[in-house]
């Protein structure tokens, strides 16, 4: 008798901790919104809070790992979310990016990573599945402090603003020529079905998991 309770309490705890176990694309969501949190808050160099308004879209990609001796590769995933016509933005897509490099370089390095975009015509090629930085899209490091672009054009002549954050500080990470790859995968298991990237930003029958409200507080 006691064996059998033993072994159904067992059973029960393995439901529950299955219930509860957060998915691989859960995980990303909240190292998207601890990423996003953390560039908002960085002491004199924040990303400008006007900035998110003004964006059509915005990509998050935690820890992009970048190596290599002379010939360096970068990896990274995160999402995208980009805005409706009401000027909210809207589901995640999730994404990989990749890139390649040659030269002089050693060592292994870790970067956040946030692309803010000044269009949604520059994310034409989701519609794809992929872009390439620096092609499809011009690029430029983005202004930081909270009193950057008061008064004028955050956005100037250049299409996507990159920020990237190597252990605590903006560094000069280059992504221009990586390409950014929509993760059918993880999107398929993170929506519960196979959904296209312009399906996912137009909203269009899609229900989202209740963690996509963290990047609704996020951003919007």
């Amino acid at each position: 008798m006691l064996k059998r309770w033993v072994m159904l309490w067992v059973a029960t705890m393995m439901v529950t901790l299955s219930l509860h176990a957060k998915t691989q694309e859960e995980k990303k969501i909240d190292e998207v919104v601890a990423t996003v949190k953390k560039m908002l808050t960085l002491p004199e160099t924040a990303i400008p809070p006007l900035l998110f308004q003004r964006a059509e879209a915005v990509a998050v990609i935690p820890s992009i790992y970048k190596a290599g001796l002379i010939f360096g590769g970068m990896y990274g995933s995160g999402v995208i979310v980009a805005k409706d016509e009401k000027g909210n933005f809207t589901n995640p897509v999730f994404i990989k990016i990749l890139g390649g490099s040659v030269g002089l370089q050693a060592g292994v390095s870790k970067s956040d990573v946030v692309l803010v975009f000044k269009t949604k015509q520059s994310l034409s090629g989701l519609d794809t599945s992929k872009f390439t930085l620096g092609v499809d899209a011009s690029l430029a490091l983005g202004p930081t402090g909270r009193e950057a672009g008061v008064g004028g054009d955050l956005f100037m002549d250049t299409e996507v603003y990159v920020y990237a954050l190597t252990k605590g500080l903006y560094a000069g990470l280059s992504v221009s020529g990586a390409e950014v790859i929509v993760d059918d995968l993880a999107n398929r298991h993170f929506y519960g079905k196979d959904v296209s990237a312009t399906d996912i930003i137009n909203n269009y029958q899609i229900k989202a998991p209740a963690i996509v409200q963290k990047l609704d507080k996020v951003f919007n």
